[in-house]
């Protein structure tokens, strides 16, 4: 199946990126580890409209709301591969699998870096 996008990562900012494109009607492909920046923190700080909540029930909330779009696919698991061009993608996964999609879209956090 070729996807119109595969986002990889699938904390908040690929969530976010990932409902925009379904209200847009594009079948969307959602790569993810399942390791979030904030796993660690216990409450949601400065996040409009959920400070103080739960990282981890926001999370859960924000992927229930997209399952609701029925061109939503989602893969957990890890992306170690990208090739491709424009409009011809290949990403592979961790267990062996090559999903392909026209674009992608990396939102895969960042590694905080203390000096």
């Amino acid at each position: 199946m070729k996807h119109d996008v595969i986002v990889i990562g699938g904390s908040y900012a690929g969530m976010a990126s990932a409902l925009q494109l379904l209200r847009a009607r594009k079948d969307v492909l959602v790569i993810d580890a399942g390791v979030r920046r904030n796993r660690f923190a216990s409450h949601s700080h400065g996040f409009l409209g959920q400070d103080g909540a739960d990282p981890a029930e926001i999370a859960t909330k924000a992927r229930r709301q997209l399952e609701a779009y029925p061109t939503l696919n989602w893969v957990d698991g890890v992306a170690v591969a990208v090739a491709g061009e424009r409009d011809r993608f290949f990403v592979a996964t961790s267990d062996g699998s090559i999903h392909n999609g026209r674009r992608v879209l990396f939102a895969t956090g960042v590694i905080p870096s203390l000096r």
